[in-house]
């Protein structure tokens, strides 16, 4: 069932807001499409996190060495840090 939401703005939020319209076309797409990806998100990197853990339990602690390497494929890629 649906429900109903107030929220209050502001410069910034509305500003972002603004920005995601010009993409989804209206307000209520915006949000609706940013709060769905940002959960994906978070449950993507705690998925990654968690495989990380599991990793390292198995294989012990990532070391530096592969870290800057990672870090160098990320950084050709344009993946922000």
């Amino acid at each position: 069932m649906p429900q109903r939401t107030t929220i209050d703005f502001d410069d910034e939020m509305e500003a972002a807001l603004a920005e995601l319209v010009a993409t989804d076309g209206t307000k209520k797409n915006a949000i609706k499409k940013a709060l769905v990806s940002e959960a994906k998100r978070r449950r993507v990197s705690r998925a990654t996190l968690t495989w990380i853990s599991a990793w390292e339990e198995t294989d012990g602690p990532i070391d530096q060495e592969h870290l800057d390497w990672a870090d160098t494929v990320l950084d050709r890629q344009g993946v922000p840090k």
